[in-house]
């Protein structure tokens, strides 16, 4: 049955033909393949009939990988934003009245493929964009199936997706500058984490409660929370991703209580968790968690351990493992980059590696972006007399201004150091 979609609006807002939508869903494509290395994406085609299907919305349900993977690269939204209704999003999700579903074993997991076709789009843009999205398809999707009834009853699967959502919901709220909201969505998640039977589920919503409590709580509250995850591993299937960035999150709380010894230690663990990482697919309910998160961690716990020399390293490492596919948290990563080389007055560096985020940030949504950038400026200004700097922080001042444009609902801030999100 027909019905309109976003899919369909957006192709009609650029005037595309069945050709013109080729073309461009062809470039998409084999910019795509080359990015990860898979030469069948290159080849991708679309036939008219499957086409005027999408834009006419007779569809059961939304384009599956790798149409979906070049879709959502093309237009920049998931595809299961691209093939909803074009209303408007409004309004969060109650959760908290959603009663517990009875468990059952499922042959897979549909309602994760969403998630991690969200994560994926959340790379790219950051979560100022897409936030309104997940909210949507927690409210009309996976709202019904928590409910448990005979129509719309998702089982364990469906308090997995919902939890993991609920939590990407709350970092992309932290990303917004919007921090009480994210708190409440991390105790969403955590409530919905008691109709699982992974433990690992409740521990992934703990790690990021725990860093956001790090620069609100204090040190302390981020420690009890982090160590509260890994003692839920304790006695369950290992799961060394989730492990590393809890220890992670343990050394950073260390460092800001001064236990450099604890710290270090913390951190020494969390790399050897990592290193027990398998090659293959992790539990999509995991948020991902790499060396380069790692080593990112690793920067702020030298900072605050007074070692900037060692920070240093990290923080060069950090933005080197960085690909450009990571915009987010390669922006984040340099601006850590120059705000060390600021303490050590490496300042040519600092204004080489200003100038190099600039580049790529301008139109990255975050308000953690925006905030960070108002602290490398201030950071900057009692150097402004040297010329490098006069021109780093005009650029600084100019992309402000853009972004404000770009996104004038972002919250203003000051220039907090250096958190940075795991998605």
């Amino acid at each position: 049955m027909a019905r309109a979609t976003r899919f369909g609006q957006l192709v009609r807002d650029r005037g595309w033909t069945y050709e013109r939508f080729c073309a461009q869903f062809g470039r998409a494509a084999r910019e795509l393949a080359g990015r990860c290395g898979d030469r069948g994406l290159a080849t991708l085609t679309i036939s008219r009939a499957t086409f005027d299907r999408w834009v006419a919305g007779d569809i059961k349900n939304a384009p599956r990988s790798p149409a979906a993977q070049v879709l959502e690269h093309l237009l920049g939204e998931p595809v299961t934003l691209l093939f909803s209704r074009p209303d408007a999003i409004t309004g969060l999700p109650d959760l908290g009245v959603l009663a517990p579903a009875t468990r059952e074993t499922t042959a897979g997991d549909p309602y994760l493929a969403a998630v991690e076709s969200f994560r994926r789009s959340d790379r790219r843009q950051g979560g100022s964009h897409l936030y309104p999205a997940v909210v949507h398809y927690l409210r009309t999707t996976l709202g019904p199936a928590l409910f448990g009834g005979a129509a719309h009853g998702g089982g364990e699967t469906a308090f997995r997706a919902a939890c993991a959502l609920t939590e990407m919901a709350g970092w992309m709220a932290h990303d917004s500058g919007r921090d009480a909201l994210a708190r409440d969505h991390f105790t969403h998640a955590l409530r919905l984490a008691r109709g699982v039977a992974e433990p690992s589920v409740a521990a992934n919503v703990l790690v990021a409660m725990s860093h956001l409590a790090l620069p609100g709580s204090g040190p302390d509250q981020a420690l009890r929370l982090a160590r509260a995850g890994l003692a839920g591993l304790r006695g369950a299937a290992p799961v060394p991703m989730l492990a590393a960035r809890l220890h992670t999150m343990e050394a950073r709380a260390l460092a800001r209580q001064c236990d450099g010894t604890g710290a270090l230690k913390a951190l020494d663990a969390a790399r050897h968790q990592l290193a027990q990482v398998p090659i293959g697919p992790v539990a999509g309910w995991v948020a991902p968690f790499d060396e380069p998160a790692l080593t990112s961690g690793a920067v702020w716990v030298h900072h605050d351990l007074g070692d900037l020399s060692a920070a240093a390293a990290e923080a060069q490492r950090a933005v080197v493992l960085r690909g450009p596919e990571r915009r987010r948290s390669r922006a984040f990563s340099q601006l850590c980059l120059a705000r060390v080389l600021i303490a050590q007055g490496e300042l040519e560096g600092a204004c080489v590696v200003g100038h190099d985020l600039l580049n790529a940030c301008t139109d990255l949504g975050s308000a953690r972006i925006s905030q960070r950038l108002t602290g490398l400026e201030q950071a900057l200004a009692p150097q402004r007399a040297q010329s490098a700097v006069a021109d780093l922080l005009s650029r600084i001042r100019d992309t402000a201004r853009h972004r404000q444009l770009l996104f004038p609902s972002e919250p203003d801030g000051g220039g907090v150091v250096g958190e940075q999100s795991p998605l």
